[in-house]
């Protein structure tokens, strides 16, 4: 074999040896951006995993509301109506309240008729559970209490309610009128 011949054939395998540790350096190196790439993307997937469990949480907290307020809707949906009705009722018991010591046939009978409207009234709102609640005496409440006044008063503690002057409504367990009240001070 030729000089010539032994050299061609020593730079052959070598350049192929560098060509193959070329290519494995390449190699790394996409390997390298590959990997990169795949932690990006992971980060980017365990950001929208988050973002759309938040999302699902946020929508399932908005549906419980909205049923709780379609519930409310049709537990109080009459509440409107009742409390247009409610100043009737106070001033029909008004009528009665003041018409007492008087003596007066004509007024009697009228008194009579009123107390009825007024019975049958009542009744329609106990039917529809709506009730009144007891104000004097009792420690005011600003969940069921209006204050008006405030009056000094010797006889009663401080913020003991000690006049009424409209009641207080509930319908089933809520509050649909506050009672307007004088407070002691």
């Amino acid at each position: 074999m030729t000089t010539k011949a032994k050299l061609e054939k020593s730079k052959k395998p070598k350049s192929k040896k560098t060509h193959l540790i070329k290519t494995k350096k390449g190699d790394l190196l996409k390997l390298e951006k590959l990997r990169s790439e795949l932690a990006e993307q992971k980060l980017a997937f365990n950001a929208l995993e988050d973002r759309h469990l938040r999302l699902r949480a946020e929508f399932d907290n908005y549906r419980k509301q909205k049923e709780k307020e379609i519930f409310r809707l049709f537990k109080y949906g009459g509440s409107d109506a009742i409390i247009a009705l409610l100043p009737v009722v106070d001033d029909l018991e008004r009528m009665v309240n003041s018409s007492n010591g008087e003596e007066s046939t004509s007024l009697d009978t009228i008194m009579e008729g009123v107390q009825l409207i007024l019975d049958k009234v009542s009744r329609r709102l106990q039917k529809l559970e709506v009730v009144t609640f007891d104000s004097v005496g009792e420690k005011f409440d600003p969940d069921l209490h209006d204050a008006l006044m405030v009056k000094e008063s010797g006889e009663h503690e401080e913020n003991i309610v000690i006049e009424e002057f409209e009641k207080g409504y509930r319908m089933k367990d809520k509050v649909i009128r506050h009672a307007k009240v004088v407070v002691s001070k």
